[in-house]
């Protein structure tokens, strides 16, 4: 997690995100059920009280439009009232669901976020970097083929394509 005082720093997905919330292979049929998932594994360690203001969030920014990016991904995101932290959490699913992207396909790669409410700098760079980052085609196979958390979380720690790295 990335505590909400570091909002001048370079933020890193890496910073946000741990292999206990990352979970690969899950089978969930509907974007509610999807969101519902999301919202548990932001939450982790709070009470359910928080998971459902965070599945509220993340609902009331998908009635203004699908977070979906297209090529299979959709970056869900929601200002959170009453959160400390920066939290993300990265799913893979078995089998692609509609969630309206702009491009129809369905969708198996979801990178969440949940934000303090007054982070809005920290909100878009994160944003910015994730679309950057699942907007690389060799970087979105690497995600759907790899085995766990931790090799996810080994693509996510890399520095992005372009970025001066390998």
């Amino acid at each position: 997690m990335l505590h909400s005082s570091r909002r001048a720093a370079v933020v890193e997905l890496a910073d946000i995100l741990s292999t206990e919330r990352i979970v690969v292979d899950v089978a969930v049929s509907s974007k509610k059920t999807l969101l519902e998932k999301t919202a548990e594994l932001l939450a982790a360690g709070d009470d359910g009280g928080h998971a459902r203001a965070i599945f509220e969030s993340l609902c009331q920014r998908e009635r203004l439009g699908s977070t979906g990016l297209g090529h299979g991904v959709a970056i869900p995101h929601g200002r959170v009232q009453n959160q400390d932290n920066v939290s993300g959490c990265l799913i893979r699913l078995s089998s692609g669901i509609e969630f309206d992207a702009p491009d129809d396909e369905r969708v198996d790669l979801f990178f969440a976020l949940a934000v303090p409410a007054h982070c809005t700098d920290v909100h878009l760079r994160l944003l910015a970097g994730i679309a950057e980052r699942f907007g690389n085609e060799r970087c979105r196979r690497r995600l759907r083929e790899a085995g766990s958390a931790e090799e996810i979380m080994k693509i996510i720690s890399e520095p992005p394509a372009g970025a001066g790295g390998p």
